[in-house]
């Protein structure tokens, strides 16, 4: 994030485009993701919303309306934005960048066509540099989470059994919630690992394996009640 960021900014500014932070917020929005493939579909999100958003900003800026009428385009858009933006992604840029062009020629009125293209080059220009600083900054985060969170199941999972040995306890126990969230955690780790370029290095079946038996004793530690 901080070399996007940084190098997309930096670039900004050797090619002196008038909005170069734009091509820095481009960067960041496309590495705020889990791995590379959700780098990469965040990417595309974010293009293909920005090409239907610029669509929508030309069809309000080209009509040059007065500042109040800019006003309360501004407050709409936001309004959409924030409906939209946390179920799905590109919608939500669809909305994103007329805003920050219409709050741009709010603050410094300019022609149409200038924002439009600073805004076409920063947000290229971000997100070719976060796909590739993606591609680049390669590092082994996933692996070690699979790794640990297989761990922490299996030990989970070790301790349910000797709960259900004993039997008693009451339900639910500290021990069946440590393998629910154990459980949870060891298929987001898998998940997110699966998106990388480089394997976890780990059995696929010792995770099957592992996750299908901590819920098979979480159902167990269901069943049964106090003092059983």
């Amino acid at each position: 994030m901080t070399l996007g960021t940084g190098v997309a900014g930096g670039l900004a500014v050797l090619l002196h485009l008038e909005h170069g932070y734009w091509a820095a917020i481009s960067a960041a929005a496309v590495l705020h993701s889990v791995n590379l493939r959700t780098t990469a579909q965040r990417a595309a999100q974010r293009a293909l919303g920005t090409a239907v958003g610029l669509l929508l900003a030309l069809g309000i800026l080209g009509a040059r309306p007065e500042p109040l009428v800019l006003v309360l385009a501004i407050v709409g858009l936001e309004f959409l934005l924030e409906c939209v933006v946390a179920r799905n992604y590109a919608l939500g840029v669809v909305f994103l960048t007329p805003l920050a062009l219409l709050l741009s020629d709010l603050s410094a009125p300019a022609p149409a066509g200038e924002l439009v293209l600073d805004r076409v080059l920063g947000s290229g220009l971000g997100i070719v540099v976060g796909l590739v600083c993606a591609l680049l900054v390669v590092h082994d985060r996933a692996a070690v989470r699979v790794d640990r969170a297989l761990a922490a199941c299996t030990q989970a999972v070790d301790l349910a059994e000797q709960s259900l040995a004993r039997g008693g306890g009451p339900r639910p126990s500290p021990v069946q919630m440590r393998l629910a969230a154990a459980a949870v955690e060891l298929r987001e780790a898998d998940d997110a690992a699966a998106g990388e370029l480089l394997p976890a290095g780990i059995d696929p079946s010792r995770l099957a394996a592992a996750e299908q038996r901590a819920y098979e004793l979480l159902g167990r530690l269901d069943r049964r009640g106090p003092g059983r």
